[in-house]
């Protein structure tokens, strides 16, 4: 049983390999044709990288700001509620 599951196995990379085989030929004849001149996909790249680059920064400005923001929001709600600067300021309004 276990020799019999070996060929089958066998069989069915042999097969797998000649499909892959195929498939790349296909692949690779079909990129000839529409192949364009290495420069002009280089200059496309580098402004992808410069594009990606432009986003991300922008991206963490945006997200830098908003925590700041928020951080300095909560130091002035903190003070603000903050019992001993409750009792300090209803203490000199006192006196």
């Amino acid at each position: 049983m276990a020799s019999a599951l070996g060929n089958r196995t066998e069989t069915w990379l042999q097969k797998l390999d000649s499909m892959m085989r195929a498939l790349n030929q296909t692949l690779s004849h079909a990129c000839l044709h529409d192949a364009k001149p290495v420069e002009e996909e280089e200059e496309k790249d580098n402004y992808a990288c410069v594009y990606i680059l432009f986003v991300m920064i922008l991206f963490a400005a945006t997200v830098g700001s908003l925590i700041l923001g928020y951080t300095r929001s909560r130091k002035e709600v903190d003070k603000q509620s903050d019992p001993y600067h409750v009792y300090i300021k209803n203490r000199v309004s006192m006196i």
